[in-house]
């Protein structure tokens, strides 16, 4: 196991492709409420949850790809 792959394992688990995709769309909530009503604590929600969940995402999609984590075979 490489020391790429031991960060990630730490930082994120074992997450599913829908897990994801959930953060990713509270991310947009968040920033469409900070578009409404300008607001620096909304705006730095929308980018934690963004990038958290474009993280997990993309952890989930290389899982997927490699068979490990919760896609092992």
């Amino acid at each position: 196991m490489s020391s790429d792959n031991r960060f990630l394992r730490t930082a994120f688990g074992r997450p599913l492709v829908w897990v994801g995709v959930v953060w990713i769309a509270v991310g947009v909530l968040w920033g469409v409420m900070a578009v409404i009503g300008p607001d620096v604590f909304r705006t730095i929600m929308a980018v934690v949850w963004l990038v958290l969940g474009g993280s997990m995402l993309a952890v989930a999609l290389r899982d997927k790809k490699r068979g490990l984590g919760r896609y092992q075979r």
